[in-house]
């Protein structure tokens, strides 16, 4: 039976002792007239660690004395997070950096050098700078994922989530036309999954059409249009996210409101344009949903209605 990876947390406000921890891979400074504080929480994915960290402001270097003292060959992927920013770094541990702030909250990847290199060409050349370019965003956003969830992965689990980042880093970092092609399906699925969130964010919006959410997305209509071509297209999948979440509103007893204003709540330009909608796609009426719910709800031993109930496994993710 697969356990958890392991994982371990930190929090101290003794400086020597952070110092002394954080001195494996860094030299430090520390203000002398500041009350000093960290939380960290460590979590060992076979091939990476991810670190999260909340510390008080402190500058960091490795100079070279440090470089010849402890040999570490690793690079670290390092997410700087300040207040709705973020910034992405790369630091390779076999070059000296000058001293500078570290950002108070942050997640750290330390990768092996040759893990790196293998998926990011010339990686060292991304030495100490902020990186940029097309798809930097959505590797952002599956480290900040991939730390969320890494304590909570099976070891059975966790070679697949770091093969998945390093994927998603040759398809946004490297410059070489073999790593392009390594991280294009990591590029692309993480690519739908931020549309799809954007889209499930705003499914109550009557303007949520591809054009808005390519500009919001920085990305072309033609490049959304790819994306979405597997799925039936965009125009097809906001309908029914849209239909899915007024199902699971109308099979809920506890929800009150008209079917009218909900349809109008998602999006629905009119009731008789929902109605026709939710009828092809569930096989009947919404009011005839609401009923089945509430019959339900009133008798404990009365038969489901909604139109799932005799397919369980889509009604769970219809429940969802």
């Amino acid at each position: 039976m697969s356990s958890l990876v392991p994982s371990s947390e930190l929090k101290s406000s003794d400086v020597s002792t952070w110092s002394h921890r954080v001195g494996v891979m860094f030299e430090t400074r520390f203000a002398d007239d500041q009350a000093f504080s960290i939380s960290l929480r460590n979590s060992h994915l076979g091939g990476m660690i991810v670190s999260e960290m909340r510390t008080s402001p402190f500058h960091f270097a490795r100079s070279p004395a440090k470089l010849r003292s402890d040999m570490l060959d690793h690079f670290m992927l390092r997410l700087d997070l300040v207040g709705q920013q973020s910034r992405l770094n790369l630091i390779d541990f076999g070059q000296a950096l000058d001293y500078a702030p570290l950002a108070t909250h942050n997640i750290c990847i330390i990768l092996p050098r040759r893990t790196v290199t293998d998926a990011v060409g010339r990686a060292e050349y991304l030495h100490g700078a902020a990186l940029g370019g097309p798809g930097v965003d959505l590797l952002k956003g599956y480290v900040q994922l991939l730390n969320q969830q890494a304590p909570y992965l099976q070891t059975a689990q966790a070679d697949g989530a770091a093969r998945a980042l390093i994927d998603l880093m040759a398809g946004t970092l490297s410059g070489t036309h073999q790593g392009q092609e390594r991280g294009r399906a990591a590029v692309t699925l993480a690519a739908t999954q931020r549309a799809q969130a954007y889209i499930n964010a705003r499914l109550g919006d009557p303007g949520l059409r591809p054009g808005q959410i390519a500009r919001d997305l920085g990305l072309s209509r033609s490049a959304l249009y790819r994306l979405f071509e597997p799925l039936g297209g965009v125009a097809s999948v906001v309908l029914e996210r849209r239909l899915e979440r007024a199902y699971r509103l109308l099979s809920d007893p506890r929800e009150t409101r008209q079917v009218s204003t909900i349809a109008h709540a998602l999006g629905f330009g009119s009731e008789s344009h929902f109605a026709r909608a939710f009828r092809q796609r569930f096989g009947h009426r919404p009011s005839d949903v609401r009923m089945g719910a509430r019959a339900t709800s009133a008798s404990s031993g009365a038969q489901l209605a909604p139109a799932l109930a005799d397919r369980p496994f889509a009604a769970w993710l219809s429940g969802l």
